[in-house]
């Protein structure tokens, strides 16, 4: 606590020194909006054009800030699709200017390229981070024609999939649990519908998506190996607008609009699966009685313009996935759900044309419940996470060669790993009684400034300091070898049990080859005080996270990183090689023979430690503009983990190692109302553990297991095909329609593999073979019909 306070005293030292640092310069600052909608325009550039080495590309909500010294200059603004504009200015202090572009004849013709506007690749001072255009994925094939942005990371080289058609995602090495998934800054602990094969991502509703893989900025913490940034649009604040999809399985329908015109808007987004609507009346009669699933999910935001200083926002998220299941001799039934809640309250505020506040309250919960029902036996278990948080942020450019920035954050954690009840027949109740809430609080402070040492130079510092403690109640439990408690130490509601913390420097560097190429480099420290270990190949619901304790460290990654970036023709071709090495410490795996059940103690305690190291090289190249897009990524990798407790404490590979990553991904432009597109993807097998020898034990035939993880699935190969045909427009109507073929020749790529048994093993008739599960093992077509009213 003491480093943590100390940490804090500095950042109110360097607050203090602002005055001073920016004595020299005055800082421009503002948003650029659509002349009509009111919408942010991301990516627009700013230039004087006297100095053009004064200037800035727009963010995620439009804005822009950038210095220079006194004088008199002309603004010159830039956004593909919409007219140049050139201002008059003189500088003479601090400067706030809110800038409506309006659109040109051409500008339907031009969102493509509007989509994918950015700052070249060799400038962003960040390694390892991608911008996902919201048209780009919307053009990709998917599974049932669903829009998912997370598959689309997916094709990124550095991140694999967790298995044939599932959103889950490994990032360098690092488990799901590493990835912080954030939607308006509410952390998403399960990101997947239908057990993981949808994402909980409702395209309608999403504004901008980055994901950066390498150096963290210290502004984020948390986790290992990613963070995936979500926002959410604001709505506009000009026109009403509904947008729309009908789907195979599923319908979406978003409605935005002013609610006074250029001062509030809103944004109110659905999305249901409706198979079970559509086919349970032609299964009433079957012996489950009709499809007993279905999941759906709400977002909504609110945003008012108090002021040119000052924006307020109040975004939500709401989903659900519900089933049942009933035996046909009635005598088991059950009922589960699950889903993830959020909301968000932000105020963001200018106090000057350099420094900018940005407060945020947060709140969000994951929660799984099944109950079931066996020849009237009932019993209940559950498991979820809820946080609470606040969150203080500056950003200040104190002259043209600096940028800070810094901020306080907190979190209150209560974490049910695992929990439940039962009751007879009779009437008599069992639970347990001695797994409960897990509580705990996480602190951060956080520094960091890119400043340019030279006109070719940049250096990105940054700290951040993490503090977490574990609080009551609590008892620590010794069990003997039978888990039958011995001993215990019990801590009262609030008291402090276990407390941890951690320095996590950010640092990387930026050199400019030439006006088209640079050369990064990048170090970074981080620390997870929360932990989900699965026995699956990806997230499920039934997965349970559990807080850093007495009982569990926090884990822990040093990651070094070197690139080359090189952009071409303007920036319409640009590539990186990028090397990377990461070692983890404090990782987590169930103990050798664990098998979920009834347990009258932690979960914790199931639980081995090891270390991890991966290593790799990716390629990346892509193609940002024109009527032939994408881009292509590969990724030579190898992920390994020492367990002392486990494999001899012999080194084994990960279950998400993979040698060989590769996807290649296009979309073109035929005409006005033809697009095409398709993507390829190549991956080495999962790594898995199967038997390797079998004998007969008085007729049951047992199994020996070989090496962790010493046996290859299959490799993965697809080729997904989309075709998307844009309708003649109809008044204030626009539609579109988009066929794809998922798997296009059928492969059968392997989910898992199971051992089957045939024969009697008495007389020693029994054959045994190994046979793989397939997911989707033929092409699948999809039909969507997307609509725009305006």
């Amino acid at each position: 606590m003491r480093s943590f306070i100390y940490t804090f005293i500095l950042l109110l030292g360097l607050l203090c020194l602002q005055p001073v640092l920016a004595q020299a310069v005055y800082t421009l600052s503002g948003r650029v909006l659509d002349a009509e909608t009111g919408d942010a325009l991301v990516g627009a550039a700013l230039a004087l054009k006297e100095r053009p080495s004064a200037g800035a590309i727009t963010d995620a909500a439009g804005r822009y800030s950038f210095a220079a010294p006194e004088g008199m200059y002309t603004l010159v603004v830039k956004y593909i699709g919409y007219h140049v504009q050139e201002l008059p200015l003189r500088l003479n202090q601090p400067t706030s200017i809110n800038i409506k572009l309006t659109p040109t004849a051409y500008q339907v013709q031009e969102v493509e390229v509007l989509a994918v506007r950015k700052p070249p690749i060799h400038e962003t001072p960040t390694m390892g981070q991608l911008e996902l255009p919201l048209e780009t994925v919307k053009a990709l094939p998917v599974l049932f024609g669903e829009v998912d942005i997370l598959k689309t990371i997916q094709l990124m080289p550095g991140i694999k999939s967790a298995g044939e058609g599932s959103t889950g995602f490994y990032v360098r090495g690092g488990g799901a649990d590493q990835n912080l998934v954030l939607l308006d800054r509410a952390t998403v602990y399960n990101p997947g519908h239908l057990f993981n094969f949808f994402s909980v991502f409702n395209s309608d509703a999403i504004d901008n998506t980055t994901l950066i893989k390498g150096n963290m900025p210290a502004r984020y913490g948390g986790r290992l190996s990613s963070v995936l940034d979500i926002g959410m649009k604001e709505g506009s604040y000009k026109n009403y607008q509904v947008d729309g999809g009908v789907g195979l399985i599923s319908s979406r329908l978003s409605v935005q609009g002013p609610l006074v015109e250029d001062k509030a808007s809103f944004i109110l987004s659905g999305r249901r699966t409706y198979v079970d609507l559509l086919l349970s009346p032609f299964l009433k009669n079957t012996e489950q009685g009709g499809i007993p699933y279905y999941f759906y999910d709400l977002n909504g935001k609110l945003s008012f313009i108090l002021s040119d200083q000052d924006r307020l926002s109040f975004s939500g998220y709401y989903g659900r996935d519900v089933g049942e299941l009933t035996l046909s001799d009635g005598r088991f039934k059950a009922d589960f759900f699950w889903g993830n809640s959020s909301a968000t309250a932000r105020w963001s505020h200018t106090f000057s044309g350099n420094l900018e506040m940005d407060v945020s309250g947060v709140w969000s919960k994951y929660d799984f419940e099944f109950s079931w029902d066996f020849g009237g036996f009932n019993t209940v278990a559950e498991t979820g996470v809820e946080d609470y948080s606040a969150n203080l942020d500056f950003n200040y450019k104190s002259n043209a060669r600096h940028h800070l920035q810094y901020g306080l954050q907190y979190t209150y954690h209560k974490l049910r790993p695992r929990a439940g009840e039962a009751e007879s027949a009779s009437g008599e109740l069992f639970g347990t009684d001695r797994i409960r809430t897990k509580y705990g609080h996480e602190y951060a402070v956080y520094l960091s400034d890119d400043v340019y040492l030279t006109d070719k130079l940049l250096l990105s510092l940054g700290l951040r300091n993490s503090y977490f403690t574990q609080s009551g109640p609590f008892t620590l439990y010794q069990f003997d070898e039978n888990n039958v408690p011995t001993d215990s130490t019990s801590y009262r509601r609030g008291e402090g049990v276990k407390t941890f913390s951690a320095w996590e420097p950010r640092v990387s560097v930026k050199y400019d080859l030439d006006k088209a190429s640079s050369v990064k480099a990048a170090f970074s420290k981080s620390a997870q005080y929360l932990h989900l270990v699965s026995n699956a190949y990806t997230t499920l619901p039934l997965d349970v996270w559990v807080p850093s304790s007495a009982l569990v460290e926090p884990q822990l990654a040093s990651q070094y990183a070197l690139g080359y970036f090189r952009s071409m023709k303007e920036n319409q071709y640009e590539g990186s090689l990028e090397v990377y090495f990461k070692d983890l410490e404090n990782q987590l795996e169930y103990r050798q023979g664990f098998a979920p059940g009834p347990s009258n103690r932690d979960l914790e305690y199931e639980f081995v430690t090891g270390s991890g190291r991966s290593y790799g090289i990716e390629l990346f190249l892509r193609k940002n503009y024109g009527k032939l897009q994408g881009w292509f990524g590969y990724t030579l990798s190898r992920t390994t983990r020492t367990f002392p407790d486990l494999n001899n404490g012999q080194k084994f590979p990960a279950r998400y190692d993979r040698r060989h990553d590769l996807s290649l991904v296009a979309s073109y432009k035929y005409n006005d109302r033809w697009t095409f597109a398709g993507s390829f993807v190549y991956g080495t097998g999962e790594a898995t553990t199967m038997p390797v020898r079998r004998y007969i034990l008085e007729g049951t035939v047992n199994y020996q297991y070989g090496d962790r993880n010493s046996f290859r699935m299959q490799p993965t190969h697809r080729l997904d095909f989309s075709a998307t045909l844009e309708g003649k427009k109809w008044k204030n109507i626009e539609n579109s329609w988009t066929f794809s073929i998922y798997n296009v020749y059928g492969r059968r790529n392997p989910y898992l593999y199971y051992i089957d048994n045939e024969g009697n093993g008495y007389d020693s008739a029994v054959k045994l073979q190994a046979k793989k599960v397939s997911i989707v093992p033929f092409p699948l077509p999809s039909v969507t019909l997307n609509f725009s009213w305006k």
